[in-house]
């Protein structure tokens, strides 16, 4: 028989919203990435670069990353580049975070465990999954041949510095898949350069 199955499945509708959840990426044909597909893909870089780190715990890194983003479902996703909507992100995730643990709390501790360490940095396996979601959105923009670099004047090397200034030291080695995409992006004359 199973447990709390009307709350249980209240999660998973709520949840489901991660799919609405717009981003400031374009994938191909214009199409806004969601935040259910940022986590996906955000796991999947986790499976990708994990042999790097042997010490991590794979199963923790592989949840922070299909979680790591659950609580825009109320507070919504806030873009890099939006300095109006960072002032208030850090309120409106806390916010979030309490509505749905107060939702949830007695079925589904472990997420917001796991959450919590998130949001404080905690442990390395908090520290590396942040650290590639920091590089997530310019690989995935570059991946796309996001024209938006030229069209907004926007310098991939500041956009670097600023996300490489959120990659956790013990994870710098991380840079390198920018550094490498970037200079393929340059051969392809996507980057706009100041």
């Amino acid at each position: 028989m199973l447990t709390n199955l009307e709350k249980k499945l209240k999660f998973i509708e709520i949840v489901d919203e991660m799919k609405y959840i717009k981003r400031i990426i374009y994938l191909k044909d214009n199409f806004l990435e969601n935040d259910a597909e940022h986590s996906y893909h955000l796991a999947l870089m986790v499976m990708t670069f994990i042999d790097d780190f042997s010490e991590l715990d794979y199963e923790k890194c592989l949840k922070l990353a299909l979680i790591h983003d659950i609580v825009e479902i109320y507070a919504w996703d806030t873009a890099a580049l939006d300095k109006q909507a960072e002032e208030t992100k850090h309120q409106r995730e806390k916010e979030a975070f309490e509505k749905l643990k107060t939702e949830f709390w007695e079925i589904l501790p472990e997420i917001f465990s796991l959450l919590n360490d998130y949001e404080n940095k905690l442990s390395r396996e908090t520290k590396f999954v942040s650290s590639l979601d920091k590089i997530h959105p310019i690989m995935q923009s570059v991946m796309e041949w996001w024209k938006g670099f030229k069209e907004f004047k926007i310098d991939i090397e500041e956009i670097k510095q600023r996300q490489y200034s959120k990659i956790f030291p013990e994870f710098e080695s991380l840079k390198q898949i920018l550094e490498f995409i970037s200079k393929k992006a340059f051969g392809k004359n996507l980057i706009y350069r100041k």
